[in-house]
């Protein structure tokens, strides 16, 4: 797991007050899981029910904004690594 997706795991904890395991977040390559695993563990870990449209508007804006990957690259298929070039 390269420095920017490390960074952009460390986003996500601290805006959705929730911690993801080394474990976990090797097999979160993909946006769509990624998002689901937000809305999961929001759930599970805090009680809090978050609607999965707004957690994909966020990972695409730090995706494009923070990392510079263009908007029409991001979908929930794309793989962070592989598909949007981030290490």
């Amino acid at each position: 797991m390269g420095l920017e997706t490390v960074e952009i795991l460390i986003q996500i904890e601290e805006e959705y007050d929730i911690s993801i395991p080394d474990e976990d977040a090797y097999l979160l390559g993909k946006v769509g899981d990624l998002a689901l695993y937000i809305v999961n563990s929001c759930e599970q870990n805090n009680g809090v029910l978050i609607e999965i449209e707004p957690v994909i508007a966020y990972l695409k804006r730090i995706l494009h904004e923070d990392y510079g990957v263009p908007l029409e690259q991001i979908t929930l298929k794309s793989h962070i690594v592989k598909d949007l070039g981030l290490d």
